[in-house]
């Protein structure tokens, strides 16, 4: 699983060479809008024509949006668009499916990437302090950057 991650993030970072998210997006050709969604949806992601568009919960947390952004735009780069409702849980606390734990490492990956100047030196919880992220994201961190 994680060489797939791996190939897959080293694509996007060598296609892309994102300065931030925004750069990622717009380099990336996807379209992305904030909505007014229920509570429990940080956002999801519509493909129409080899067209992606994030939507995302304008109602969450920023440190939120930007990982939820990520993992929507994960889910276009692994796995073609196939897409659920990004939930707030994320399915920490139970069963989570593969295609999810993905998203969620290679968000991650790319959050950590898109901030690696101002992280170096630091633990993998000062890194999700500084993101803004609950420490049981811990378990996304597959490398260390």
């Amino acid at each position: 699983m994680h060489n797939y991650i791996d190939q897959q993030f080293n694509k996007v970072i060598k296609q892309y060479d994102p300065t931030g998210i925004q750069d990622l997006i717009g380099k990336s050709h996807c379209n992305l809008y904030y909505a007014n969604l229920d509570e429990e949806t940080g956002g999801c992601t519509v493909t129409n024509n080899r067209c992606h568009t994030i939507i995302i919960n304008d109602n969450w947390e920023e440190a939120y949006q930007k990982f939820v952004i990520l993992h929507e735009f994960s889910h276009v780069k692994l796995h073609k668009g196939v897409n659920a409702p990004f939930f707030r849980s994320l399915a920490l606390d139970r069963f989570i499916s593969k295609t999810e734990r993905e998203a969620n490492e290679m968000a991650l990956r790319l959050l950590l990437y898109i901030n690696k100047d101002s992280l170096n030196g630091l633990t993998k919880y000062q890194k999700l302090d500084y993101l803004g992220l609950p420490y049981k994201f811990e378990r996304f961190l597959a490398v260390e950057y």
